[in-house]
C-alpha cells in the first residue's frame, strides 16, 4: 500500500532502494517515527513505514511450504483493518509533516505474521539499509506478550543481518502525542 506523500508508487516504480524500514502501530509514540524519518533523510534514503496486522501471527505456525504468499503479504484486508490502515497512513503523514529533515519519499506497507519475523522479511526483500523499532509498550498484556515471545527489537537484533536500531520510549514520549 503505498500513501500519498511518496515520491514514486511503489506499483509504478517498484520497491524504493535500501529504504529505512521502521516499524509502526496504533498507540505508538512519534518518537521512534520522528527518528526513524530523521535517519532515513540523513542517510538520503526512503522511509518504508511497516504495519504488522494484529491478528496474523497465526500464520507464522503454518510449515513454511504451506504459507501463501498472500498471507504474508495480504493484498486485501477487512473493513476493519483497511480503515485501520488507512487512519494510520493519515497520522503517519502529519507527524512527517513537523519532521526536518523530512525523508526523500515514504510508503506504508501491510506485513501479516509475526512482527519480528515479517520486519525481517522485508528487510530482506528491500535489501534495507537499516530497520528501525521502538522499546516495548507498558502495561500488563504488553508486559505478557514480551515474556511470552519476547521483543521485537531483540528478537531482530539476534535473528538477521540488516542492523536495527532500538529508539527508548521514556515516559516523556509516552505522554507526547501517539501515532493514531
Amino acid at each position: 500500500m503505498a500513501a500519498e506523500g511518496d515520491t514514486a508508487s511503489e506499483e509504478n516504480a517498484g520497491t524504493p532502494s535500501r529504504p529505512v524500514i521502521v516499524g509502526v502501530h496504533r498507540g505508538q509514540s512519534r518518537a521512534v517515527l520522528t527518528e526513524a524519518a530523521r535517519l532515513a533523510a540523513e542517510l538520503g534514503r526512503p522511509l518504508l513505514c511497516a504495519y504488522v496486522s494484529e491478528d496474523s501471527y497465526l500464520t507464522e505456525w503454518d510449515k513454511p511450504g504451506e504459507v501463501a504468499e498472500e498471507s504474508l503479504h495480504p493484498t486485501e484486508v477487512g473493513a476493519g483493518e483497511g480503515e485501520a490502515v488507512l487512519a494510520l497512513t493519515s497520522a503517519i503523514e502529519t507527524a512527517l509533516a513537523d519532521v526536518d529533515p523530512a525523508p526523500s519519499g515514504w510508503s506504508v506497507r501491510l506485513l501479516a505474521g509475526d512482527p519480528a519475523k515479517a520486519l525481517g522479511r522485508l528487510a530482506a526483500e528491500t535489501e534495507a539499509r537499516l530497520i528501525v523499532v521502538g522499546t516495548h509498550r507498558r502495561g500488563f498484556s504488553n508486559t505478557l506478550e514480551n515474556w511470552l515471545a519476547g521483543s521485537v527489537g531483540a528478537r531482530l537484533t539476534h535473528d538477521q543481518r540488516t542492523p536495527v536500531v532500538v529508539v527508548p520510549v521514556t515516559a516523556k514520549d509516552l505522554a507526547t502525542p501517539t501515532i493514531a
